[in-house]
């Protein structure tokens, strides 16, 4: 698979993968690969049927793009948000030795409920030149095709073999995913739960300097400790 990747920082200095949500893809992660690029080697991949990574998507094929990765620059920190985190989740849970540290953004879904289920069959409505305004998916098809995807996720099997240390990362205002982000930390052996207060579901993208303090911390703690 030929993935398109963003990549910053040095080729020597650990390797930190980040993966996107529904919407931009590897670019979402712009104020990221800027500002952890110092520390870690930053890598943003467009998921299959993203940007420039040829489609279509599947979950399967997204977590073996990340893996791929993974596999090249082992082990690996990884980062995922939205349906990014369901991604690598699964990746973690599938090949524990490729994975150092695991941070999980927005979520992630564990399972649709009934609430979900009903918004998941409204946006299957959107049309083309709409999906093409909100996200780098190409066109209603990829669009309907990614939520066929999420509407079988179900990381409720998958949470509890997640062997990595893990944070889970929320926004306090993004109420929609805050129960699942309480479910998953609570699921995950040893997972810690960040609220970041005054951040919504989009918190890597709209409080940058918050989740890349926390990130930060989270990955690197020894550095932390002696700052």
């Amino acid at each position: 698979m030929r993935t398109q990747v963003l990549e910053a920082g040095e080729i020597d200095r650990p390797a930190l993968v980040l993966v996107h949500g529904a919407g931009q893809g590897g670019r979402m992660w712009r104020r990221q690969l800027g500002a952890l690029s110092d520390t870690f080697r930053v890598v943003a991949p467009d998921l299959p049927g993203f940007g420039g990574t040829p489609g279509p998507f599947s979950l399967t094929a997204a977590v073996e793009c990340v893996s791929e990765i993974a596999r090249r620059l082992r082990p690996v920190h990884l980062c995922g948000h939205s349906l990014g985190a369901i991604v690598v989740a699964r990746m973690a849970a599938e090949n524990p030795d490729l994975v150092a540290r695991l941070i999980l953004s927005g979520g992630p879904e564990i399972a649709p409920g009934k609430t979900s289920q009903r918004r998941l069959r409204t946006e299957r409505h959107r049309p083309g030149w709409l999906v093409r305004a909100i996200s780098d998916l190409p066109d209603r098809t990829g669009w309907t095709g990614m939520l066929d995807a999420l509407q079988t996720s179900d990381l409720s099997r998958v949470l509890p073999q997640i062997a990595a240390p893990t944070l889970v990362l929320c926004g306090k205002r993004d109420r929609a995913s805050l129960p699942d982000a309480r479910r998953t930390a609570a699921a995950i052996p040893g997972a810690r739960l960040s609220v970041v207060p005054h951040a919504g579901h989009l918190l890597p993208m709209t409080a940058p300097h918050a989740f890349n303090a926390i990130a930060r911390g989270f990955l690197d703690p020894e550095r932390r400790q002696t700052h």
